[in-house]
């Protein structure tokens, strides 16, 4: 049966051995991962960025995704049947704002002339060439029919009739019997009222100009993408107009910017590199004891450098091995090396601080065997809780997070690969050196510290190097540093201080109030203008969208798919009942909105229509479309021949405009709205659909993702947490500190104006593989102390591992600190999630967490295994009285444990591994029983004899052969 911690003893004792190995045999256990990464990085030169944001940052199983393609598939869009605002995959577009200055009415004439002119410049001045031939506009356009390019030609018809007094009624504009939807063209309108209660336009403040290019065959998009980027670099040297200010955008803007974003990537991510190697070097000095002087034998800086590289070879590795196997790449995965590297960083500094905490008498094999023992349940512990944290978020169905997860997460774990293969065969190369005396850089030997006073300036400050002390008990040879001694001799003792135990208890209170006052106001959702970088010319048509164009007029369509028989009047008044529904929500702009061709119809034929109930109607129904063939109205209507060899109406559409979508709340509601009324007409297979609703959908999706992956990864955590850690109450602590981390990261994330989105989602994830780190390694070390008392626990845990969490901590911060000021809501997203994560955790894992288990896990919740110098070892022993005597010891009597019955005697003994049985000196440690119901019986003993050798004996009988197990 699977007992908790039942990994802790096997594991510590493979590492054991295999450290002692790996120092036998350095040199294939560098060359090996060397040659590996070298081959995995082969995948650079193919590496392929798919930068389609609505792919990347809409879930898989989005709703939209399924009405764009239904959609699509009834109406796909050719080169000559293309109806402005009913496209759906249209790839190449470019969009043009145009504004009225100082707050002035667009339709105005001396406003259309503007606006004419810029838009006479680009059908005509924009070039392009592909093949010595030159593209404009005209010849790149979607054409609709006989009509031609999509023109924006209404402008200057709506201008002219307002200027000449005629009433322009919005949001639909009629005149006659023929008319069009301006609502989604003209934005900041404001209203009047007609004589019959009609809306009428009194002023406007922009006008939408749409650009709609060829996008099949693959050389037309390839040139209609030429376009765009000219189109890009006119417009953003185009003169400034006194009349109208103009923003622009296009179908590559988005990826653009995200390439954008990973290019300003690569500079921050030197300086985090550089500043990482000088803090790992600065880390790695170690003085001459009691002198200003450097220790360059106990300093290891090349060794720090190259830690660092280590994990840079893990993240060369993942990438170039996943790009191989065919995984698509996408520019997020940039900001993922910032993390690795920190993580790679803090176990570098786990490693190093057990091989220092070893006995520097012992051999190179007994050390690096010792290190890995001591750290391979905190390593283990960090790589499996980071790498399993971000596995969990490989099931999320948002593509961009499910790509940087599995990137990241390999990474981590190729970084934790080498760290137990590369880096433990560099550190024990590093041990030997030391243990010859050698200089860490120069590998020459250095002067020994009590030839300081004899040695010149130089020697003293470049070729000083401290020797280990011939006898192993000596405290030279486990010096600690100066920050482990504060944390043990300072900083534990303050904290258990009853009066900072209180203030720390009030401290986190406060801290949870916040946290949770801040998830409650929590918000969703990733907007497309945050994808972009601060500076991008999109950002600020994007903002023009929301204040002139989505407050109203933006239209949503809505297809029956399985409409019924409409030549029943009683079947097309439902129809019309199902429009009214969807017209009259609180996001519909009403029935003046609905664009038909149904009641459009209705007012060509006048009552003739409406009463008509026989086939009939489907012949008006063609000859209708036939004499409005210019117009939309056909390509809304889906004809298929039936049995009788006539035709009938399979599939139709009409749109419906829409109102208070600005915010995401709003869209998101409004998604909602729309769907639930489709859902009343189920029967008829009623689908709604507007490209918003991609990322609308990301929205609802996020919240119940990012629960999912949590859940699941702090159950995964606990699994870890109860396997390694040999204490089940101590894994529950360990769970509590993980909920507290991640609620305040939440809250406070919210609260520095943070919303919970694909980008937030990713540093969560990993917050919680974050908070494992800090919290377990604290646990670890109080559960294993010896110490009887739980302020002495806490002063151990701290000594052992407080310094190595706050190296951890502070490497990852510097690694991201130079993220903080780059201008994209992504990246400092990622910052300061990121920040939160390392500073809540490492204020658990250094104050709450020790606190909370000195007051809650003490006694018999404690395992109190032997100093990390000592082996247990024990040995069956029969009934009767022993003595145990050591031929060059005089004779000494150890007191037995005594268990009656069936049970035999059990003697524990504990003596350093080096020279096991030639100390003078061993301690024998008392097992407690209970005292027996009965008094024991009488023990014969007899004087001692001195044997030769080490041995147990028998009273009255033979020697007995000693026997050891270890475990």
């Amino acid at each position: 049966m699977i007992g908790f911690g039942c990994l802790e003893r096997p594991l510590a004792n493979f590492f054991y051995n295999y450290g002692s190995f790996v120092s036998r045999n350095p040199y294939p256990f560098i060359a090996g991962p060397i040659l590996l990464t070298l081959a995995l990085s082969v995948g650079f030169f193919h590496l392929e960025i798919e930068q389609d944001a609505i792919y990347l940052f809409t879930p898989t199983d989005a709703p939209s995704k399924t009405e764009r393609q239904i959609i699509h598939e009834l109406w796909p869009v050719h080169e000559n049947n293309f109806v402005p605002g009913r496209g759906v995959v249209t790839s190449r577009e470019a969009q043009i704002t145009v504004v009225a200055r100082n707050g002035g009415n667009i339709l105005e004439p001396h406003y259309a002339v503007a606006i004419h002119r810029l838009d006479s410049y680009i059908q005509n001045r924009i070039q392009v060439r592909f093949h010595d031939q030159i593209y404009t506009y005209r010849e790149l356009c979607l054409k609709y029919g006989e009509t031609g390019c999509v023109k924006n030609d209404h402008i200057q018809i709506i201008t002219e009739l307002y200027n000449h007094g005629f009433n322009i009624t919005y949001p639909y504009f009629r005149v006659g019997n023929r008319g069009g939807y301006i609502g989604s063209a003209l934005g900041g309108v404001a209203f009047g009222r007609g004589d019959n209660g009609t809306v009428l336009v009194s002023k406007a403040r922009a006008w939408l100009l749409l650009y709609q290019l060829k996008f099949h065959p693959a050389n037309m998009s390839y040139i209609s993408a030429k376009w765009e980027k000219a189109f890009k670099e006119h417009l953003s040297n185009y003169p400034p107009d006194p009349l109208i200010s103009i923003t622009y955008f296009h179908s590559q803007t988005l990826a653009d910017e995200l390439t954008r974003n990973a290019e300003s990537l690569v500079p921050k991510f030197i300086t985090s590199f550089v500043m990482l190697l000088l803090f790992a070097v600065a880390c790695s000095i170690v003085n001459i004891h009691g002198t200003p002087y450097i220790d360059w034998v106990l300093s290891k800086p090349i060794l720090s450098i190259l830690g660092v590289f280590n994990a840079g070879m893990g993240i060369a590795s993942a990438v170039g091995g996943l790009v191989l196997l065919g995984v698509p790449y996408t520019d997020i995965v940039a900001v993922m090396p910032f993390l690795v590297v920190a993580v790679g960083t803090d176990n570098m500094f786990l490693m190093v601080a057990c091989v220092r905490r070893t006995n520097r008498s012992w051999t190179v094999e007994q050390r690096i065997g010792e290190c890995m023992s001591d750290a391979a349940v905190s390593i283990s512990i960090t790589a499996l809780t980071d790498a399993f944290s971000f596995g969990v978020g490989t099931i999320t169905t948002i593509p961009a997070v499910q790509i940087f997860c599995l990137y990241t997460c390999l990474a981590l774990v190729l970084t934790f690969l080498y760290q137990v293969t590369f880096f433990c065969a560099l550190l024990s190369l590093a041990t030997e050196w030391e243990a010859r005396g050698l200089h860490c850089i120069l590998l020459r030997q250095t002067v020994p510290p009590k030839l300081q006073t004899t040695s010149s300036i130089i020697d003293r400050v470049l070729w000083l190097g401290s020797r280990p002390h011939p006898d192993p008990k000596n405290p030279i040879n486990k010096r600690s540093c100066t920050a482990t001694r504060f944390f043990q001799d300072v900083f534990a003792p303050i904290l258990m201080h009853p009066a900072m135990k209180c203030m720390a208890t009030l401290w986190y209170f406060i801290y949870l109030g916040f946290a949770i006052y801040g998830c409650t106001q929590l918000r969703e959702g990733l907007e497309p203008v945050n994808l972009l970088v601060d500076d991008s010319y999109a950002t600020p048509h994007y903002r023009v969208l929301e204040k002139y164009f989505w407050k109203y007029g933006a239209t949503v369509q809505i297809v029956v798919s399985n409409p019924p028989d409409l030549t029943k009047p009683n079947e097309r008044q439902i129809m019309k009942e199902m429009a009214h529904e969807f017209a009259t929500t609180k996001h519909s702009m009403g029935d003046g909105s609905i664009q038909w061709w149904m009641p459009e119809m209705e007012r060509y034929y006048g009552d003739r229509v409406v009463e008509n109930s026989t086939q009939e109607f489907l012949a008006l129904a063609a000859n209708f479309f036939y004499e409005m063939r210019n117009d939309p109205w056909p390509v809304d209507v889906k004809w298929k021949r039936v049995a009788n060899g006539k035709y009938d109406i399979t599939a139709f559409r009409f749109l419906v405009g829409m109102k208070s979508i600005s915010s995401t709340t709003d869209q998101q509601e409004a998604t909602t709205v729309f769907r639930e009324v489709a859902s009343r007409y189920s029967q008829y297979n009623v689908t709604t659909y507007m490209p918003l609703w991609l990322f609308t959908d990301q929205y609802a999706l996020v919240v119940p993702n990012t629960v999912q992956d949590i859940v699941v990864a702090v159950l995964c955590m606990l699994m870890i947490a109860f396997v390694l850690i040999p204490q089940p109450f101590c894994a529950l602590w360990v769970a509590f500190t993980i909920g507290s981390i991640d609620v305040g990261v939440l809250g406070f994330m919210t609260l520095w104006g943070v919303n919970l989105d694909a980008i937030s989602m990713i540093t969560i994830i990993m917050s919680v593989g974050f908070s494992v780190d800090y919290a377990a390694h604290i646990t670890y070390g109080y559960v294993i102390s010896k110490e009887p008392l739980a302020r002495h626990r806490v002063r151990d845990a701290l000594g052992d591992l407080g310094w190595p969490v706050v190296q951890g901590a502070a490497s990852t911060i510097l690694a991201v600190i130079v993220l903080a000021d780059v201008p994209a809501y992504m990246i400092v997203t990622f910052f300061k999630t990121v920040f939160l994560a390392i500073t809540i955790g490492l204020v658990h894992g250094l104050i709450f967490l020790p606190l909370m288990l000195s007051v809650f896990v003490r006694g018999c919740c404690t395992v109190g295994y032997q100093h990390k110098d000592e082996e247990r070892f024990t040995l069956p022993i029969p009934p009767g009285s022993y003595s145990f005597t050591s031929a060059d010891n005089p004779v000494h009597n150890y007191g037995t444990n005594v268990n009656y019955g069936n049970m035999s005697k059990i003697a524990n003994m504990t003596t350093p591994p080096v020279a096991a049985f030639e100390q003078s000196t061993y301690q024998m440690t008392e097992v407690r029983r209970p005292p027996p119901t009965h008094p024991p019986p009488p023990i014969p003993r007899r004087p001692l004899q001195p044997p030769q050798g080490d041995v147990y004996e028998k009273a009255g009988g033979a020697p007995l052969p000693p026997t050891r197990r270890f475990f």
